[in-house]
């Protein structure tokens, strides 16, 4: 199973609309493609997970990488994982506040998670708390 996490920056005009309109199509495009995972939205950050065979997931985050709603798109992590750490959900998302912890709404999310891959989520979110 492979998964890879980014980070990108939201264009300043995004709306919540247009951000379900992403959350809708992005569900649609990973049942196709046998992707899961999770994304949060701050305002100011996406945080993504993306996890499934490794094509598909290069392949959607190429697309992704292409899509002008978003800039400054950094990968954080990506490799082969042991199992599916979000085999539930076609993409569980969260919006959080701008002046909310971003940790609080991860470590909500990965309850379920192996413990190395929920660490990596939390300190990622824990970072982009520490800077806001």
């Amino acid at each position: 199973m492979f998964r890879l996490v980014y980070i990108s920056t939201p264009k300043r005009d995004i709306s919540r609309a247009d951000v379900a309109s992403i959350l809708r199509a992005g569900r649609k495009n990973n049942v196709e493609n046998g992707i899961t995972g999770l994304l949060i939205q701050d305002g100011r950050r996406f945080l993504q997970y993306l996890e499934g065979d490794e094509d598909k997931v290069q392949q959607t985050f190429a697309r992704i990488s292409n899509d002008k709603r978003h800039s400054a798109i950094i990968p954080l992590k990506s490799g082969y994982i042991f199992r599916r750490q979000f085999p539930k959900w076609e993409m569980a998302s969260r919006y959080v506040d701008a002046d909310s912890s971003l940790l609080s709404a991860v470590k909500d999310l990965v309850t379920d998670c192996d413990r190395d891959v929920a660490s990596e989520l939390m300190s990622f979110a824990e970072a982009r708390d520490r800077a806001a």
